[in-house]
């Protein structure tokens, strides 16, 4: 199992916990974590960035609701992927929900490493 995976599978026990806790996902929210990663499956200066952009910073910015994290560069939405992951898969963020490809798109990118590709 490679490293990105190792952490991937750490990162959702975790959650694991937390969801015993009574924090799990809404029931209209899909079980759809990518399983394997292909090279260049979402790349973050075509495609991640505008969907964080257009999704996020509205909130995670520091004239946002939610300053912390700045999900305003590359290296905000890197440093915080973990809690990123969590919340996008968990249904929790945004607020509203993403569309399919999108959710796609930011799911495998952050499943992938979160490469600055």
């Amino acid at each position: 199992m490679n490293s990105n995976l190792k952490k991937l599978a750490r990162c959702l026990v975790a959650f694991s916990l937390f969801d015993a806790c009574g924090g799990g996902q809404p029931a209209s929210c899909p079980n759809d974590l990518p399983s394997t990663c292909a090279p260049d499956a979402a790349r973050y200066g075509s495609e991640v960035s505008q969907i964080v952009a257009a999704q996020c910073v509205s909130c995670h910015s520091s004239s946002g609701r939610m300053p912390s994290p700045d999900l305003t560069s590359y290296q905000g939405v890197f440093d915080h992927r973990s809690a990123v992951l969590n919340q996008v898969y968990s249904c929790r963020m945004p607020s509203i929900a993403l569309p399919a490809a999108e959710r796609k798109a930011l799911l495998t990118w952050l499943v992938c490493g979160a490469p600055n590709n």
